[in-house]
């Protein structure tokens, strides 16, 4: 089962919560290294570590396109990984991504040059908050359906740096509003009952006042959310600790890894010098590079220390045999025969 996912990657022209941006002049070098990025899903406990890392245990799927809308760079995907593609039709997982690039420069202004993005990683909180994905389509034994699923809804306008790029009112335009009204409520209320048509028109003042109240609570909540989300992202001047710190780590593994698989070599080496035996690549895999070290010197390899062949047994002259000797009897301690009582 595989399943097409869609959205805004990101926005062009527009600073992020982690205080970098993609400018237009970008626009090609973002959407061509897009198309040919892998979606991922990190830890919670950081987002993008195996962004850093280049998991490919943590792969999703690919992209299949990207291209720009206007002042975003649209992405499609396809998720391949069937317990992925489960997850995301039962809604587990929250419906933002957000892009992991690598850059020549970034100059004083916070615009990223020379940009090469590297993957889309699926996260709870995106760097821009206009970054989410749809569901479009599934596939499910061979037949396709086209649906959606949303379940989130933007209160807020989307900003382009600090500009404000959308008709909704700020949290000071709504606050302005209200008490405009309230004041001509109570100008209003005492002259209702003399005026004919005034009282109808108080009352529809107070239910717009009710409506205004709302979207100011929401309106506040949102900025207070956003504010939160700024203040503990990740500032642009830790990125290089972060990355530096998950290098270390990985390359700490490696050696780790390289020094296990030498100690088992000279112990599969030994075991077939002294022992005549092979051995399996899934026997013995839960020893330590200093069991294996250890076992490899014991056998006597030419590997390891400790074994010396020494010169080729000596034979007595003559024989065993029909002549009536007796035979010769070999000392596995001074590898030579002497001959039998």
């Amino acid at each position: 089962m595989s399943i097409l996912i869609e959205g805004i990657a990101f926005p062009l022209g527009a600073i992020n919560v982690n205080g970098w941006g993609v400018p237009f002049s970008e626009a090609d070098n973002a959407i061509k290294s897009l198309k040919t990025s892998v979606v991922r899903i990190c830890s919670r406990m950081d987002p993008h570590g195996c962004d850093y890392l280049g998991d490919p245990n943590s792969e999703l799927g690919h992209v299949v396109d990207a291209w720009q809308d206007g002042d975003n760079v649209m992405c499609r995907a396809e998720i391949t990984d069937s317990v992925a593609s489960q997850k995301i039709e039962d809604r587990t997982w929250k419906q933002n991504w957000s892009i992991f690039t690598g850059f020549l420069d970034i100059d004083s202004g916070g615009w990223g040059h020379g940009i090469a993005i590297e993957s889309i990683t699926i996260v709870n909180d995106p760097a821009w908050e206009t970054a989410k994905w749809n569901v479009v389509s599934a596939a499910k034994d061979g037949k396709r359906k086209v649906h959606t699923i949303s379940p989130f809804k933007i209160l807020a306008s989307q900003s382009k740096g600090d500009e404000i790029i959308a008709d909704e009112p700020t949290v000071e335009e709504l606050k302005k509003q209200l008490a405009e009204k309230d004041a001509l409520i109570e100008e209003l209320k005492p002259k209702a009952e003399s005026v004919p048509g005034l009282e109808t028109q108080v009352a529809d003042l107070t239910a717009s006042n009710q409506k205004l109240e709302k979207d100011l609570g929401d309106k506040t909540k949102l900025v207070a959310s956003l504010e939160k989300d700024k203040a503990t992202s990740l500032p642009l001047e830790k990125l290089d600790e972060r990355i530096a710190a998950a290098i270390a780590k990985h390359d700490q593994e490696n050696e780790v890894k390289n020094t296990l698989a030498a100690a088992r070599a000279k112990f599969v080496a030994a075991r077939k010098e002294a022992l005549n035996l092979d051995t399996a690549e899934d026997e013995f895999s839960s020893m330590s590079a200093a069991d294996f070290e250890k076992l490899a010197s014991e056998l006597g390899t030419k590997l390891g220390a400790g074994w010396d062949s020494g010169p080729d047994p000596q034979y007595p002259a003559g024989g065993g045999g029909s002549s009536g000797r007796k035979s010769p009897i070999y000392d596995p301690y001074t590898k030579t025969y002497s001959q039998g009582a």
